[in-house]
């Protein structure tokens, strides 16, 4: 998945209560919840944010790993089967608010860890 997605998905979830931390590696996002039993309200929203607005062909996994929750982000097809269909509809974000607001001076100030997770990604893909 690209930075432009991840940080979009990044600036997405920080909309919603109960995240204390995040990570991205390999291209799988790791959260650390305040509360365990939001994990599957959270798997729903970042699931529909993904398919409504990035690619409505995919899909989101998720997987309990150790006291963090991994999201990986799949084509439909490799997609565990736990959703229904009523629950592919959109969250009801403002996309077009959310991506004016992805300008560069905004990308910038994305927190220094995300920026850092991203580029060490980067570089694991290029063999550095």
């Amino acid at each position: 998945m690209n930075t432009k997605n991840q940080r979009q998905i990044v600036m997405f979830f920080q909309t919603i209560d109960g995240i204390k931390r995040h990570e991205w590696t390999h291209g799988t996002l790791y959260l650390k919840l305040e509360d365990d039993r939001d994990c599957d309200f959270i798997h729903t929203e970042i699931r529909k944010f993904y398919k409504g607005y990035i690619n409505p062909e995919g899909g989101v996994n998720m997987y309990a790993v150790g006291d963090e929750f991994a999201f990986d982000f799949v084509p439909e097809d490799r997609e565990a089967p736990v959703f229904t269909d009523e629950e592919d509809n959109h969250t009801g974000v403002d996309m077009e608010a959310l991506t004016d607001d992805i300008t560069e001076d905004a990308m910038n100030d994305m927190p220094s860890e995300v920026d850092i997770a991203l580029n060490l990604e980067s570089d694991s893909k290029e063999g550095r």
